[in-house]
């Protein structure tokens, strides 16, 4: 076996939010080093055209429009990606919504609707990966986080708490899940270029602000390309923990 070794044969993954963003580029990774990939994502226009290029490198490809804050939609999910792919060996939990503004303003129907995609539905889909992954001999569930979980900037609302939230369930099942063969990690993106934070990057660029030592702000590729070693043997001691990618984000301090 190499020793740093990407491949992805015979693997199926399932990547919520893998229309867009973070999500595709994860997706693409995953293809182009040999897995099977299912995707969804509530846009139908950018699920099929993600598909499409999925399709191109010559692997499997499952898109399934789903909301994952709903869990009748998540069951649904994946019974069919079980169905029509076999199983799923990695599971990536990239689907959120934004909660901004106060907290002070914030409401019970923003909550329940932000903690059901951010939080509730990883933990369903999670669950319910874990059966197929034991039957499998074992598998992966990423939840792409965010450096909001670890330090709060003003503004945000409830998002930092719900990914915060996030973080701490992977560090658990990671422990409890151990036994089965199962690893959990969970990414803490800093400022990425994606629509969910398509505001706050045009404002960091029109004012030149220094967001993180490199000055940049982070692509999704750059997730991706993290999320492709945690996923394969390359990355097969990691566990329980979570990676924090921002360009040194957390350094610099919050925004405000």
């Amino acid at each position: 076996m190499p020793i740093v070794d990407h491949s992805m044969d015979g693997k199926v993954a399932l990547i919520t939010g893998g229309s867009k963003g973070i999500g595709r580029a994860i997706a693409l990774a995953f293809a182009e080093n040999g897995a099977d990939v299912a995707i969804t994502a509530r846009g139908l226009e950018a699920l099929d055209a993600t598909a499409g290029e999925l399709r191109e490198l010559g692997n499997r490809v499952l898109a399934v429009p789903a909301d994952v804050g709903s869990t009748e939609a998540v069951e649904a999910l994946y019974e069919q990606v079980v169905a029509e792919l076999g199983g799923i060996d990695v599971l990536v939990n990239n689907a959120a919504r934004g909660g901004g503004g106060a907290i002070s303003k914030l409401n019970e129907q923003v909550f329940q609707r932000v903690m059901a995609v951010n939080l509730w539905g990883p933990i369903r889909l999670s669950q319910l990966c874990r059966t197929t992954m034991q039957d499998r001999g074992g598998g992966m569930i990423i939840n792409i986080a965010s450096n909001e979980g670890l330090r709060a900037s003003p503004g945000l609302g409830i998002y930092p708490p719900s990914k915060a939230a996030l973080i701490n369930f992977t560090e658990l099942i990671g422990k409890e899940w151990a036994k089965d063969g199962i690893r959990a990690v969970a990414i803490a993106p800093g400022l990425c270029r994606t629509e969910l934070a398509a505001g706050l990057v045009e404002m960091v660029e029109k004012n030149d602000i220094a967001i993180n030592p490199m000055r940049r702000i982070g692509e999704p590729e750059d997730i991706a390309a993290l999320v492709l070693t945690l996923a394969t043997q390359a990355g097969r001691f990691a566990t329980s923990t979570t990676y924090v990618l921002d360009g040194g984000e957390l350094s610099a301090g919050p925004l405000g």
